[in-house]
């Protein structure tokens, strides 16, 4: 089973719809994006994209898609009801929404939603092993990384190519910040496929080479690090990729402007949720709203 929505494309010429962003992007920031969503702001993108886009951005939503499934995953594994924002994102396909909504029994939505996926994403197999092993977050890691690592694999967009690389390597470097703060002892779970080979990072894990990291993340995002440790480094890094995708988005006729605008949904979402968050509940907000 497909993740994304089995909507009929649209045939509107990407032209057309890309001039269409073009107007509409410099109005993201004056909208309540609390209000709007960045779900909704994708929703809408998806359900104007002709056959070819679809095929070209397939990756990038399928993405999005399976955040929105990981989210829904993490309220439902924990005997609590997702939030109506969650539940009605339309991007998912509705099967697999009605899955979750309907199956009250841990274990077998897992085995459920193992079986319905595992054919268009290999990468679920054991799916309910992780499940009994690991516990929901096991779950979570293995559909995030599986997707990024198969939207990787399908992008045939460099631009996409350079943005999925760049959100790995956000991963895993905040993953060693993270688990730094928290003083946790285990090794941490890293994906592969991004810049910064994972081993690299494992080395300054062991290392505990804070400054090291510091370094390696300054180079990614193009930006001195502002502020103290995690805090600091998820700015810089969200500073890094918005000026990425700004500059590729400068050529009006090219796929950058759909990503960049997605982007920009899901940053405004964040900017907005930050300012009325407490700075301990930051990496968890950071989670459920971006790509991470």
């Amino acid at each position: 089973m497909k993740l994304l929505d089995s909507t009929k494309p649209a045939e509107l010429p990407t032209d057309a719809l890309l001039a269409r962003l073009r107007s509409r992007r410099a109005e993201i920031d004056l909208i309540d994006p609390v209000a709007a969503g960045s779900a909704e702001v994708a929703v809408w993108v998806y359900q104007r994209l002709n056959r070819r886009l679809r095929s070209r951005l397939g990756p990038f939503f399928e993405l999005l898609a399976m955040r929105n499934l990981t989210l829904q995953l993490r309220y439902v594994l924990a005997g609590e009801i997702p939030p109506p924002t969650i539940l009605s994102n339309a991007l998912l396909a509705k099967p697999l929404r009605q899955l979750v909504a309907r199956v009250a029994e841990t274990e077998s939505l897992i085995a459920q939603l193992e079986a319905a996926l595992v054919g268009d994403y290999p990468f679920v197999a054991g799916l309910t092993v992780t499940y009994r092993q690991q516990g929901p977050g096991g779950v979570e890691r293995q559909l995030s990384d599986g997707m990024l690592r198969q939207g990787l694999d399908k992008s045939r967009n460099a631009l996409l190519k350079t943005t999925l690389r760049y959100l790995i390597d956000m991963r895993n470097c905040l993953m060693l910040s993270r688990l730094w703060r928290w003083q946790v002892k285990q090794a941490p779970p890293l994906t592969a496929g991004g810049n910064i080979n994972p081993s690299n990072l494992q080395r300054i894990w062991a290392s505990n080479d804070s400054e090291r990291l510091a370094r390696l993340t300054e180079r990614l995002a193009g930006e001195p690090l502002q502020g103290g440790a995690t805090i600091g480094m998820e700015q810089s890094l969200l500073h890094g990729l918005t000026r990425l995708l700004r500059r590729a988005g400068r050529d009006p006729l090219g796929l950058a402007v759909i990503i960049e605008y997605l982007w920009r949904a899901e940053l405004a979402v964040h900017n907005q949720l930050l300012r009325q968050t407490l700075s301990d509940d930051r990496d968890s907000l950071l989670e459920e709203v971006l790509l991470l």
